[in-house]
């Protein structure tokens, strides 16, 4: 009797147990598939992309070789870079493009790469060996390596082909009208003509305008007193510097030599103020009216030319007398005044009425 009241009581959850074990299992199954379609192993397609009317390929024609990599979503994918311009096995490489990615749903990604190629020569050929870097979201990466593509390359010429052809002409292009860039030129070469034809006249009434009110040159006022008067007044203002104190004796020559050499032109009209030392040696000796003085002026010059030039430095005495020798011979260079009319002596007066 207990055992029956408990088969009673069991019986009325049986069905309900059931049910959920059924669920559980179900939630179980579609959580598998969702994990198989999350994680998937990435493929790795590589083909050439026909020509147009499936044409077969012939030397030198551009051959388009796609490189697809199909991967889960939340990986990435690095595809190789071929040097462009060089050869890539029996292949030279055209260009290349960047790699692009696409989704396909919620967790399928294909990174997509397409690789120009040529080749010069008829035959079978395939493509060597390319890797591609899958990198996995854990962080670690794989190595997958692409198919091989045969390719079958023809010869331009056909074997029955034995008729001989004329050359063909010389290809011409069209030459594209010249009168727009004519009239172009035109239009902008007037208003920069005119430009420069407006600034010109600017300028020269400009320049006319300001060669109206020049002022006249100034005139150099003309000394008139005497060479000995011009020359001793130079030589007072040279002591009053005081140069030899100050060490500074290559200008304190420069300025009694050239005080010597205004005097010269003063007293001889020799222009000594552009001659040098030698050739004012050989000017003295073929003037007759610096004769018994030449020595002394030429003494002066070369020992004021050791200074300036040689960096000859002197004694401060030396520097002083440089100053009563300029004195000296331009005293015994002057001639003596010659006296008035009413101051005649006598006997001269008395001459000239005999």
């Amino acid at each position: 009797a207990a055992i029956s009241r408990s088969m009673k009581h069991l019986k009325p959850t049986t069905p309900r147990l059931i049910s959920i074990l059924i669920i559980l299992a179900t939630l179980w199954a579609l959580g598998l598939t969702v994990a198989a379609a999350q994680s998937f192993d990435a493929k790795v397609s590589f083909f050439y992309v026909p020509p147009p009317d499936d044409e077969p390929f012939h030397i030198g024609d551009r051959i388009t070789l796609r490189l697809e990599v199909r991967h889960p979503a939340d990986s990435s994918v690095e595809m190789p870079t071929l040097p462009e311009g060089e050869e890539w096995g029996d292949f030279e490489v055209v260009s290349q493009s960047e790699p692009e990615v696409s989704r396909r749903g919620d967790n399928v990604a294909i990174t997509r790469k397409d690789i120009v190629v040529t080749l010069f020569e008829p035959g079978q050929y395939q493509t060597p060996r390319l890797l591609v870097n899958h990198l996995l979201p854990n962080g670690t990466s794989e190595e997958l390596a692409a198919p091989v593509i045969q390719l079958n390359i023809d010869s331009i010429l056909v074997d029955d082909d034995t008729e001989l052809r004329d050359i063909k002409e010389q290809a011409t292009l069209p030459v594209p009208p010249i009168w727009p860039w004519v009239l172009l030129s035109i239009l902008v070469a007037m208003p920069i003509a005119g430009l420069i034809a407006a600034g010109s006249l600017w300028l020269y009434h400009r320049l006319k305008r300001r060669n109206q009110f020049i002022d006249m040159p100034v005139p150099v006022p003309i000394d008139t007193r005497p060479p000995e008067v011009v020359a001793y007044a130079e030589l007072d203002r040279i002591e009053a510097l005081n140069l030899p104190a100050k060490e500074q004796y290559k200008d304190h020559y420069s300025l009694v030599t050239e005080c010597l050499r205004r005097y010269i032109e003063g007293r001889y009209q020799i222009p000594a103020l552009e001659r040098t030392t030698d050739e004012l040696r050989l000017t003295f000796a073929h003037s007759a009216s610096i004769k018994d003085q030449r020595r002394k002026f030429i003494e002066i010059f070369t020992e004021s030319d050791l200074v300036k030039f040689a960096r000859f430095r002197p004694q401060l005495e030396d520097a002083y007398e440089l100053i009563q020798k300029a004195r000296r011979i331009i005293q015994s260079t002057t001639p003596e005044p010659e006296p008035p009319d009413d101051q005649v002596p006598a006997e001269t007066v008395e001459e000239v009425a005999a």
